[in-house]
């Protein structure tokens, strides 16, 4: 029998219909559950360092990327195991996970006690553990953010269209946006740019293969191995850059764009060489803006549940097929 506290977010864009307190007690009869709902991030957190004091053994957090964030933040480098609930847009750490919305099977990948240690990203202190970024995608996810906050029917209609909203939004800032680079001053033992300081509308720091639910930026980077990938868009103008993109979108990496720098490294500091402070978005949410920002790891820092593991699954089998080989 295990211990776990279950953290629900009611404000998750695809809502938290599948994790009411009656069906998870049924599906983890044989575990002591208990089902928090914290309404404030300080209530969160505080709730979160009394955890191991308590002797849990399992956060399970139901939400989408931002709730992850917010709870990773107080797991890193603990002795508990964080199960996530998917229940946001584009879930991608759910995703990279091979953790799907289906209680059935989220309840099989806890029974199967499949565990990982990942590695965390540090950005001037916070913590991320899935992709983030300046430039573009961080004028989608701040354009998402605010718009689910202030617009009813935006908010609904995340409901409907789930991880295509970011699709959406990106080519709503492609069509009526001013094509803006950023001049940066870009620093790391790692970097093949012969210049540091460079023009670019997008740099992505990436733990994982996908951002956005389907936009493949970062094919063979592993969220284990102490390093990260930056992948550097040195586009000069729209139309590349979004041949460059849309590619990704399809999930075929232009590995044979010259534009485009990717490396893996396991430090990186950027600092703005124009007016304007840096924006930095990391698993969906807007950071602190900043002239300077310094980026590091943390090698598997957090232990995760994932059905990916060998003593699970193997090659030849799907994940609808669990019942059949336990």
């Amino acid at each position: 029998m295990a211990k776990i506290s279950v953290y629900l977010n009611s404000h998750s864009s695809q809502g938290l219909a599948s994790y009411n307190e009656e069906e998870l007690k049924k599906f983890f009869f044989r575990h002591e559950l208990q089902v928090k709902r914290p309404h404030s991030l300080d209530e969160l957190h505080s709730s979160l360092e009394n955890e191991m004091d308590q002797g849990t053994e399992y956060i399970f957090a139901a939400g989408g990327d931002g709730t992850m964030n917010a709870v990773s933040q107080r797991l890193i480098n603990k002795n508990i195991k964080l199960m996530i609930l998917p229940a946001g847009t584009a879930n991608d750490f759910a995703q990279e996970l091979g953790v799907t919305n289906n209680l059935k099977k989220i309840t099989q990948i806890f029974n199967a006690q499949t565990t990982k240690r990942i590695d965390a990203i540090h950005v001037n202190g916070r913590i991320m553990m899935t992709n983030g970024g300046i430039g573009m995608a961080c004028e989608v996810a701040a354009t998402v953010d605010r718009m689910r906050k202030t617009s009813p029917l935006f908010k609904k209609m995340m409901k409907t269209i789930g991880k295509e909203t970011y699709s959406l939004v990106y080519a709503q800032q492609m069509l009526m946006k001013a094509y803006k680079k950023r001049r940066v001053y870009l620093h790391s033992k790692d970097s093949p740019l012969l210049d540091p300081r460079i023009e670019s509308p997008m740099i992505l720091v990436n733990n994982q293969e996908f951002i956005g639910g389907k936009f493949q930026v970062a094919p063979k980077t592993l969220n284990d191995d102490g390093k990260f990938n930056v992948t550097i868009f040195l586009h000069q103008n729209r139309l590349d850059f979004l041949k460059c993109t849309l590619m990704m979108m399809q999930g075929k990496f232009p590995k044979n764009d010259p534009n485009l720098i990717s490396f893996e490294t396991d430090e990186l500091n950027l600092m703005s060489l124009d007016q304007e402070p840096l924006r930095f978005f990391g698993d969906g949410e807007i950071f602190d803006e900043t002239k300077e920002l310094k980026l590091g790891i943390s090698q598997q820092a957090l232990e995760v549940c994932t059905y990916k593991g060998e003593s699970l699954l193997c090659s030849g089998h799907s994940l609808d097929k669990i019942e059949m080989i336990q």
